[in-house]
């Protein structure tokens, strides 16, 4: 094994012994279970009840209103995976191990997306039970979870930004749930205030949920992969950034 195989072997191990950490703590979290049913019974509710999907002549097999809850559903879910990862004490304990703060970062976000991905699996039961009265469609399943995840990492990673920058987990549950709301709102203003072009447009890139539409409706757009694969990346080096920095100032 030459020295780059041997460095990456390590890198692989010293991160992925966090992401294990990481992981586990969630199983032993009551409110990743309460995340998760709350998961799935919104969007079973939005399916089912507000797109009258029993009401004859009306209902439809069409599976974007479900896919289309999961943006505002994980307002209030993904940060129950995010906040108080960084807590005081599990800070001091992570600044005693052999790990740059980027692995960290990237270790604590990677468990995250995975606790959330998982919370998520319940919800497959409303498109499996969709399959038994009607047809449904295979590309638009297989295009909206591949959104589901996509949207879920750009979450994580902004997450786990404000875990790292307010160590209190309640402020950090806050700002990411705000966050969030603000950016999934943000392509619904145009729509209620006349604005200038430029600004509509803004407004539209900036929204997670603006970018998962397309998801839902069974299209993948290369632009909407690149802006959440840009966000994730952007927020895990500023969850970095200012791990060092705070490790930089109690140092001093």
């Amino acid at each position: 094994m030459n020295d780059r195989s041997l460095r990456f072997a390590v890198y692989a191990a010293r991160s992925g012994a966090v992401f294990k950490k990481e992981l586990f703590s969630y199983s032993l979290q009551p409110a990743a279970y309460l995340a998760a049913a709350v998961m799935t019974a919104a969007c079973a509710v939005r399916f089912f009840i507000s797109g009258q999907f029993f009401t004859m002549g009306i209902g439809t097999g069409d599976l974007q209103l479900f896919f289309t809850a999961i943006p505002y559903v994980s307002i209030l879910t993904v940060p129950v995976f995010t906040a108080g990862q960084w807590e005081a004490d599990a800070a001091l304990f992570e600044a005693s191990l052999p790990v740059s703060d980027l692995q960290l970062a990237c270790a604590k976000w990677a468990a995250a997306l995975c606790a959330c991905l998982v919370a998520l699996l319940p919800g497959a039961a409303v498109p499996a039970s969709v399959s038994v009265f009607t047809e449904t469609d295979a590309a638009r399943l297989v295009t909206g979870y591949a959104g589901i995840t996509c949207f879920t990492a750009a979450a994580c990673a902004a997450g786990v930004f404000f875990s790292a920058s307010v160590l209190s987990k309640t402020a950090a549950f806050l700002c990411t749930a705000l966050a969030l709301a603000l950016s999934n709102a943000a392509h619904l203003l145009p729509l209620s205030v006349p604005l200038p072009h430029w600004l509509t447009e803004a407004c539209n890139y900036v929204s997670f949920a603006w970018h998962f539409d397309a998801f839902g409706k069974g299209i993948v757009d290369t632009r909407d992969l690149a802006f959440y694969a840009v966000v994730s990346t952007g927020f895990l080096f500023a969850a970095a950034a200012v791990r060092s920095a705070r490790k930089r100032g109690r140092a001093s």
